[in-house]
Order: C-alpha cells, then structure tokens, then sequence
C-alpha cells in the first residue's frame, strides 16, 4: 500500500494548527476508528505526544523465533505509539444489548416520527447510522491490540509488513489480528443481518429502540444513503462489512 503524504493530503502544519493537526492523515483516521470518534481521535493524539521527532525507541529483542521488527517510516513508528497508547483501558464498553434494545425488535419507526418528518429518505439514512453506529461498537468493544490490528488491515488495508513495524513482531500482528476475526465473528455471525440475511438482527426493526434511548440520532453527515431501505441481501464476512463501513467523524 502506498501511503498519502501530509502534503499531499494538504495536512501541513501552519503555526496555528495543534499537533493533532500536523498529523499524517492516515495516523488521524486510525486515531478516529480506535477511539470511536474523530473529535475523541485529535484529543487522543494530543495527549500521545508530538507528531514528528518522538517515535519512540524499542529495543531489539535479538535473534530467535520471534525477533522484533522495527519501524521503517515515521508513518509506522508514530502509528506504534498511538497503538500502545490505547492499550491503557481507559473506558468501560458500550452495553450494546442495552443500546438497541436487541430483544424488542417489533416495532419499527414510523414516517410520523420527528426524526423522519414524513420523508423516507431520512428512514433510510438513519438505518444506515445504526448500521454503521452498532458495528462500530462491536468493534470498539474488541481489547485495544485486536481492534487495532482489524482496523489497520481490514480497514485502513496496510499491508502485513507494514503492521508488523507497528507491533514490534510478526507474531503479535497473527496472535491480535486472529483474535479481533474471531470476537467478530462471534458477536455478529449468529445475530446480524448483514453477515447472514437469514439473521434475526435487523437494523429496520431495532431502530425504534435505538432512537428511544438515544443509541442513534440524526447524524451530522452526508454519507448515508437515503435512496434504498437497508436490508441484508447477501452473505458477507465481517471484513468484507467493515471495509464499506462509513468512518466515524
């Protein structure tokens, strides 16, 4: 994978901006997924240091079956930094079934409702939000080394050598990234529609519960497909689902 450069992704630094600001835009987003947010993404960059010049050195653990693989790029390097930043639990996880209401799926939102204003298309929008919303939270569930290994590969789609730099070992980048693969998989494959569309979780059916609590509201975007219901149609798997998934903001 060739990565974007600050400049050209017109991410340079001028004297006004943060250090979040003069960051590589791959780093941001990366910062964005693990943290749920973009806005919780920047204040957590802000707090891991300086984006350039602290890269942070890791000793070589020598030869042997595992040897230690270093950064080649202050794209890697800063990304190991951010990764082990998280590895400090910092937050309880979201109580998903309490959010959704997964076991009311009856009722289903109305035209009438405030939220949609008599306009399908603001229905399938927010489908859409709790699709990307759930999913998010399944995956920002996942032990912070998993989900970070998920979300560089699957989402980000660095390659394997590339995520290795970031880990420090092959090895670890196998123990996490099959980890994170298989808490999905057992989280969505018996329940979601979207990996099964026989499944009995459905996102038209679970969004009244959703905007009663709070779970989803109108989102502050445009991204969101408002031209077709959302409904499950094909087999996926959770990498296929995650890599359409819509980046937080």
């Amino acid at each position: 994978m060739e990565s974007p450069t600050p400049e050209a992704s017109g991410s340079a630094a001028t004297p006004h901006q943060t250090a979040a600001d003069s960051e590589h835009p791959l780093v941001v987003l990366f910062a964005a997924w693990m943290a749920g947010s973009h806005h919780a993404g920047r204040a957590m960059l802000q707090s891991a240091g300086e984006p350039s010049g602290v890269w942070g050195r890791r000793n070589h653990l020598g030869k042997g079956k595992n040897p230690r693989v270093e950064p080649t790029s202050p794209l890697t390097a800063r990304l190991a930094v951010v990764v082990q930043w998280f590895m400090t639990p910092r937050e309880k996880p979201i109580d998903l079934d309490e959010g959704l209401g997964r076991f009311d799926g009856t009722t289903q939102l109305g035209l009438e409702h405030p939220l949609i204003r008599g306009d399908v298309r603001r229905l399938y929008v927010l489908q859409r939000e709790l699709q990307r919303k759930c999913l998010s939270v399944v995956l920002g569930n996942l032990p912070a080394g998993p989900r970070a290994a998920f979300v560089l590969r699957w989402i980000l789609g660095l390659t394997d050598d590339q995520i290795a730099e970031v880990f420090g070992t092959v090895e670890a980048v196998k123990t996490n990234g099959g980890r994170a693969l298989r808490e999905l998989r057992e989280s969505l494959t018996p329940i979601c529609e979207h990996i099964d569309p026989g499944n009995g979780c459905r996102c038209r059916n679970r969004l009244a519960g959703a905007v009663e609590r709070g779970f989803v509201t109108w989102p502050d975007r445009d991204d969101l497909d408002g031209d077709r219901p959302l409904i499950g149609q094909t087999h996926q798997d959770v990498e296929a689902l995650y890599s359409k998934l819509p980046p937080p903001l």
